[in-house]
């Protein structure tokens, strides 16, 4: 489906009918690869590749008809007709994942295979041919590899720069605790020094209450005194009037 190309419902159902067929197509493709190479071998590869074409091509086909039924262009449609054929789309989907699941078998010539793996027939298995790489050439392969080697770098630059930042920050905050644990040890020290001194102040108080209590029945007793002193005057002379 060519970019920015309008469908009405006619269209909408002529394209769906070339997903089914791309689906059949490619259905044979893996077929024929799996009946006639078991064994693979370049034959087996081409084949591969070429049903991975298809799937890739099914896939974006199938994408686009689907956000269709969900644009203003399909306004006339039903929402139990829109249902209808999202579920026909659903449906192929289903078919296009597992083919390809089925095609499990790495494609390639030899060279293709050492330069994914680098390992000689005795090695390891070749890793799975996918999509992005079942139709690029060594050069092609090349540069998708330096690709994404460059963007690895890129990524591990930025992962060092969020580590460093997040260090920087780490620092700062132990920096933050130890001030406040010193703020803390020195309020401690000044709640002891002024609870001694609140021991030394209520001492105190309670000295000055006994002294005063002293002072008040020292009083108590002179003015004892000085009436017993005044009654006996007063007697010896009522005494001496009788």
């Amino acid at each position: 489906m060519p970019s920015g190309f309008r469908l009405d419902t006619d269209g909408w159902t002529k394209e769906f009918d070339e997903c089914k067929r791309l689906a059949q197509e490619t259905l044979q493709l893996i077929q024929e690869r799996n009946l006639r190479h078991p064994n693979g071998g370049p034959e087996a590869s081409r084949l591969s590749a070429a049903a991975r074409k298809k799937l890739g091509t099914l896939g974006v086909q199938l994408d686009k008809l689907l956000r269709w039924l969900d644009s203003p262009e399909a306004e006339s449609l039903s929402e139990p007709e829109k249902n209808r054929r999202r579920d026909l789309i659903y449906d192929l989907r289903s078919r296009r994942e597992g083919m390809q699941m089925s095609i499990k078998r790495s494609t390639g010539a030899a060279d293709r295979d050492a330069l994914f793996s680098g390992a000689g027939p005795s090695g390891p298995l070749p890793p799975r041919e996918t999509e992005a790489t079942a139709e690029l050439d060594n050069r092609g392969l090349l540069g998708l590899q330096q690709a994404v080697m460059r963007r690895q770098d890129e990524e591990l630059e930025a992962m060092e720069k969020t580590v460093a930042s997040t260090k920087h920050i780490a620092l700062a905050i132990g920096e933050e605790v130890d001030l406040q644990t010193r703020l803390l040890d020195d309020l401690a020290d000044d709640v002891d020094v002024t609870q001694s001194r609140l021991k030394a102040a209520t001492a105190k108080v309670k000295q000055l209450m006994r002294d005063s209590s002293n002072c008040r029945l020292g009083v108590c007793v002179f003015l004892l005194i000085v009436t017993l002193v005044v009654v006996v005057i007063l007697t010896v002379k009522l005494a001496r009037f009788l």
